[in-house]
């Protein structure tokens, strides 16, 4: 969860913005945030001097879920990155989209920001530390759970330098994280779940469950630990509790504690996780209040970020309550966008091979443009499933005319929105075509077209037609 992933940051950056650091370490994030708009709006964010102070800005207002502020923030720290070196941009640069590809809950491409620092021998040693941590719980929200652990290992051992020792203590938090969601998915409750197969794999590499807790009461115990991370190790602790009501507690403390903060930005993935912990522990009708306020429509459940979560908790309650066939039906979907999942990553490793920023360039597109039509870019990528997407939602969405959107787009991207959306769909669909052709799998191009908003045949023949003209 970006709760430990924050406070790393926030060791990281130190004494570069001392008082956004403090005040974020004490739990004091929307405070925080707050001063940190004020000084961005008057300008202090600037010179090189406060850079790292604009990217802890950015990253607080993640969680706390104001994503579009963040994006410009973010955008707004090009600048500041590239009157330093262009080195700097692309470290800098590619941490940031990582954070912002890990709040919406897109694992796979976070993980290739995250990748092409960690993975970078001449990126300073401090950002390597967090690309690592952060490539490490992308990596498990892939259901890779050995490789993250490695991914930890490696940031543990980049700290034990000594310009990078002040950061071990965050690294070990990080290590615990990903070792307790393996311990959650080796609960025999939990077994059927989608990723749970390559945790029970782990082996001698787990630790138990008690031992796990002990060594998470310690960190949070131990006197260099800042509130901010006592409260996510505390929970991870009490949601690993021998007692089901014990874990209850700690869920029901852990979700006050996300309102009382205004941390809106991580309750989705909050509820998640309570819920898993819960159904471990076989309190269904707790469980089932944790997540139903995320169980909307079928539809609005297909396309959420936390779908394949969402699904499988639904599916086991369902399956408690006796509602056989909804929980098989459920199940089903979970594993479905579990693959889905699987093959995104496995996609972002091929494109990965075809450059250093082949699987980031896609989603940085949209940096082209002003920061008042960013939002209608991220909307697009978002919605390409929804058949409905029209030039004319989007302008709406944003406040401005249909003709100022056309110009914003073409004067920024060469592209017109609607042009912009047939070319990403078909770019989704012959990728999906190619991956399964490559798997030796049997797919109608319509079935896989339909899934990506376009399910008429004529339709589908002439955006391919388009398309290959643009090209």
């Amino acid at each position: 969860m970006l709760i430990s992933l924050l406070s790393l940051s926030c060791q990281r950056v130190g004494h570069h913005a001392p008082v956004l650091t403090q005040l974020l370490h004490n739990l004091q994030i929307k405070e925080a945030a707050a001063m940190g708009r004020r000084r961005l709006e008057r300008g202090q964010l600037r010179d090189a001097s406060p850079m790292e102070e604009g990217a802890l800005l950015g990253r607080a207002l993640l969680v706390i879920g104001q994503e579009e502020l963040a994006s410009d923030v973010f955008h707004h720290q090009l600048k500041a990155y590239d009157a330093i070196s262009r080195s700097t941009v692309r470290w800098h640069s590619a941490l940031d989209q990582a954070w912002m590809f890990q709040h919406l809950h897109k694992p796979a491409r976070a993980a290739a920001c995250w990748a092409l620092v960690s993975n970078d021998h001449d990126a300073p040693a401090p950002l390597r530390v967090e690309a690592c941590c952060g490539l490490a719980l992308s990596l498990q929200a892939q259901g890779q759970h050995a490789s993250a652990l490695v991914a930890t290992q490696r940031a543990l051992a980049l700290c034990e330098a000594q310009d990078t020792s002040y950061l071990a203590l965050h690294a070990e938090a990080i290590r615990l994280e990903v070792l307790a969601r393996v311990e959650l998915l080796h609960s025999e409750e939990l077994s059927d779940h989608a990723f749970a197969e390559s945790a029970l794999e782990m082996g001698r590499d787990r630790t138990p469950g008690e031992a796990l807790a002990t060594e998470l009461r310690h960190l949070e115990s131990h006197s260099g630990t800042p509130p901010l991370l006592q409260a996510r190790l505390g929970y991870l602790a009490g949601m690993l509790a021998s007692h089901g009501a014990a874990r209850q507690e700690s869920v029901s403390i852990f979700s006050r504690w996300l309102r009382q903060h205004g941390l809106a930005g991580i309750e989705g993935e909050a509820r998640v996780e309570g819920c898993l912990a819960l159904l471990a522990s076989r309190a269904v009708p707790a469980a089932r209040e944790v997540i139903m306020p995320m169980a909307g429509g079928e539809r609005e459940i297909e396309h959420h970020p936390l779908a394949s979560d969402i699904q499988y908790c639904l599916s086991k309650i369902h399956m408690n309550e006796g509602r056989l066939g909804e929980s098989l039906r459920q199940y089903k979907r979970h594993v479905a966008q579990a693959m889905r999942v699987v093959h995104h990553a496995a996609l972002q490793r091929m494109d990965a091979g075809s450059g250093p920023q082949a699987g980031t360039s896609q989603d940085t597109v949209g940096l082209r443009l002003p920061p008042r039509y960013r939002a209608a870019y991220r909307y697009i990528i978002e919605h390409l499933h929804d058949p409905n997407l029209s030039v004319r939602e989007i302008a709406g969405r944003l406040g401005v005319t249909e003709r100022a959107l056309q110009l914003a787009f073409r004067n920024h991207l060469g592209m017109t929105p609607a042009e912009l959306i047939r070319r990403e769909r078909v770019r989704r669909i012959e990728g999906e075509m190619e991956e399964a052709s490559a798997t030796g799998g049997r797919v109608h191009m319509l079935d896989v077209a339909s899934r990506w908003g376009i399910s008429n045949r004529s339709t589908l023949a002439n955006a391919f037609k388009l398309s290959s003209m643009r090209h």
